[in-house]
């Protein structure tokens, strides 16, 4: 089980190093003017911000106390309560027209009823008002924007609104594995390189494309966007929760080190390695101190920057105050001395409670761990505590405790959910594999150890991955991998939906408690996840139970299911007909979409015999062909029980049966029986082979003809032997 520590005390008044604009004036100068959002005639008057609880109900929660002025702040809201609207106020300081106002992003909503309205004119002076509702579409930060056109600029004007979300999230394993569209085009992947992603409030996927030298971002309706790079190539990225993303870069480029603001503007650090003392209570800032080799960025509840750095191993650099105007960049190291143990650094990333987790592998000692220590802990005195990898690199323990569990000696990256379990993506093993923080168990949730490219809308824990890399999750419980396609990388996902499929059954028979078929249901929010209902739906949903003796989840309307729980739902399969067998198990719960889906996939079969039908050749009555062979197999995934097998018919009695099948078939068994024709009559005969099976199904039966003919009776030769008996005299 994960051990946590909260941080112990707070940075407060070591961001301002007033030294950096004196010891670099045109960089810093330079950096303070992409800061800023570039000016518009149109502005967003203040409005008070929540405080507190109001704002931050969970630990990790971000505060947004450094949102700039063209940010609106709203309390924090759950995703089953009316949160109302709010009015945000629009400032002209010139005449214009409003050509357009539109928030792409569902968590925001534009209400009716504002007075800036499209088409209306304003002068000096004059405000107008909008109508927005906070409609969190998950947990965590939501993070949305309002882009307004209007006559008299030829940029768009961008206001961010930011707030706390709260909501269950259910997230099965098994879940369905997909390709993300447009990552993979033309019989080829279209990401080269890449080993990391990052995701945003508004659920926006990030991806550090390096081969290509491009972020790509693609949007929560799926459309992909390059953002130029204009400063190196980048290997990893993060963002915060105002929008801003950060990236570390390669350092063969000029740029090692450079952030990006959602209006368009970029900044880059390219200043000599020059590594100092860099403490918490003495930072240095990062245009005196350089970095060398900077890799595997990412970001707390509080934007927090961490990263790795070749020179020290990792270290700390607060960039909340970015977005509020203040251009200080300061950083402090940190003993990690698993970070950089290998000539390139191993995965790293931070938790929402400020606990590192970095991987550390010692191939002569045959040792792959997956490390913890808190910040405090890294910033003082450095205590690591192991949370997965046992005594051996490989693959073992799913299921189990992660601290006994085998794990490869290639680990991608590291990322959490909302509920802190944690997802690695174990490169060397071709799996992603998830350990869930309330219990400190492991499961592989997508790979199934072969590399490849198979499995898309099938179950990811059978699907075949080729050398995952990136991880990252979103709000709704999606977990996007980058896996090697045939040429260059895809992005795949494991959506929102879960799956069972069971092997072929017979028809009428239920499937055998020694094949379990079970799902795992997790909450992966913040909230607690409440059942209303559930049914089965589809195609045919009564084939398909619940299995009381594998099932643990409650399934009584009004049952609870805390956040960073899990439980399980057993299936029995029963199928009513033969062929494909579908179904849906759909949960009715408290969560953004209401219901939460199972898949259940089935075969329907019936026993096989081979040859179908048995035709005889002409035969005399009385008399006897050679024997003809049948043979019974059993298809299903259980073992049948063979009331009878006998001759039926008309004509039974011309046909005898000799049956080598006994009571039972076991599952994939087969058996053979034999039969002879033996006609009683002349004429064509016909009768069948009928076998009875338990599982209530139609008799099957193989068809037998002959045809009878009369028996040839045989003429024996006839002599007459001379009379014994005296002549008669001749008179």
């Amino acid at each position: 089980m994960f051990r946590f520590e909260v941080r112990r005390f707070l940075y407060a008044g070591l961001f301002l190093c007033p030294f950096l604009l004196a010891s670099t004036p045109d960089f810093a100068q330079e950096t303070r003017r992409s800061m800023d959002p570039p000016l518009s005639i149109i502005s967003l008057a203040p409005a008070p911000r929540p405080q507190g609880e109001m704002l931050a109900r969970h630990p990790g929660d971000a505060t947004f106390e450094h949102a700039p002025a063209n940010y609106h702040v709203f309390a924090a809201a759950s995703v089953d309560m009316d949160a109302g609207v709010e009015v945000l106020t629009l400032n002209f300081a010139a005449e214009t027209r409003l050509n357009h106002i539109e928030s792409k992003n569902k968590d925001f909503v534009i209400e009716p009823g504002g007075t800036c309205r499209e088409g209306n004119s304003y002068t000096r002076g004059d405000a107008c008002s909008l109508l927005v509702r906070f409609n969190p579409q998950g947990p965590g930060h939501r993070l949305g924007f309002i882009n307004i056109s209007h006559s008299d600029e030829p940029k768009s004007v961008l206001f961010g609104l930011v707030g706390n979300g709260s909501a269950p999230v259910v997230s099965f394993i098994p879940a369905v594995i997909t390709t993300v569209p447009g990552t993979y085009t033309s019989n080829a992947g279209t990401i080269k390189t890449a080993t990391n992603l990052a995701i945003d409030g508004g659920d926006i996927l990030y991806i550090a494309d390096t081969g290509n030298d491009h972020v790509k971002e693609i949007d929560s309706s799926g459309v992909i966007d390059s953002v130029t790079t204009e400063f190196g190539t980048p290997a990893a990225v993060a963002v915060d929760s105002l929008g801003t993303f950060y990236t570390t870069n390669t350092q063969s480029s000029t740029d090692y080190f450079a952030y990006y603001l959602p209006w368009g503007a970029a900044t880059g650090f390219s200043n000599p390695a020059k590594p100092g003392s860099c403490t918490p209570s003495a930072p240095c800032p990062v245009s005196t101190v350089g970095m060398i080799n900077p890799a595997n960025v990412t970001i707390d509840g509080s934007d927090n920057l961490f990263f790795e750095e070749e020179n020290k191993g990792a270290a700390e650099m607060p960039v909340s105050s970015l977005a509020g105007g203040d251009a200080s960049f300061d950083l402090w190291y940190l003993n990690d001395q698993f970070a950089y143990t290998n000539p390139s650094p191993s995965a790293f990333a931070v938790d929402a409670n400020d606990n590192l987790y970095t991987d550390y592998t010692d191939s002569a000692a045959g040792v792959c761990f997956l490390v913890e220590e808190s910040v405090y802990a890294a910033e003082t005195s450095p205590t690591a505590n192991r949370v997965a990898g046992g005594s051996a690199c490989g693959f073992s323990g799913d299921g189990a405790q992660a601290r006994g569990a085998e794990i490869s000696n290639n680990i991608g990256q590291i990322a959490f959910d909302l509920a802190g379990n944690l997802y690695f993506t174990d490169t060397g093993n071709q799996r992603v594999r998830r350990i869930d923080a309330a219990t400190g168990i492991i499961n592989t949730i997508a790979g199934d150890g072969t590399a490849g490219y198979t499995g898309d809308g099938g179950r990811a824990t059978t699907a075949e991955l080729d050398n995952p890399t990136g991880v990252a999750v979103d709000s709704s419980g999606q977990v996007y991998i980058i896996s090697s396609a045939t040429t260059n990388q895809v992005i795949r996902k494991l959506t929102t939906q879960g799956i069972i499929s069971f092997l072929a059954q017979l028809e009428n028979t239920t499937s055998p408690s020694s094949i379990i078929r079970t799902v795992t249901v997790s909450n992966t929010g913040d909230a607690a996840l409440v059942l209303t209902n559930y049914a089965f739906t589809g195609t045919n949903p009564g084939d398909f139970s619940i299995d009381p003796a594998t099932t643990s989840c409650i399934l009584t309307s009004g049952s609870t299911l805390a956040a960073g729980q899990s439980c399980k739902i057993g299936f029995l399969f029963k199928p009513a007909g033969t062929g494909a067998r579908s179904a849906n198990l759909v949960l009715n719960d408290n969560t953004i979409t209401n219901e939460n889906t199972i898949l259940l996939i089935g075969y329907g079969t019936q026993l096989t015999l081979s040859p179908t039908s048995l035709a005889f050749s002409s035969e005399a009555v009385g008399s006897s062909t050679a024997s003809k062979a049948v043979t019974l197999t059993n298809p299903g995934s259980s073992t049948l029980s063979i009331s009878s097998i006998a001759i039926t018919g008309t004509n039974a009695t011309s046909f005898l049966l000799t049956n080598g099948c006994g009571s039972t078939l076991a599952a994939g068994a087969h058996c053979t029986m034999s039969v002879v024709f033996h006609p009683a009559t002349t004429g064509a005969l016909t009768a069948a082979i009928t076998i009875t099976d338990n599982g209530g199904n139609s008799p099957q039966s193989v068809p037998l003809t002959g045809t009878g003919t009369a028996a040839s009776i045989k003429q024996m030769p006839f002599k007459l032997k001379p009379s014994t008996l005296p002549q008669a005299e001749v008179q």
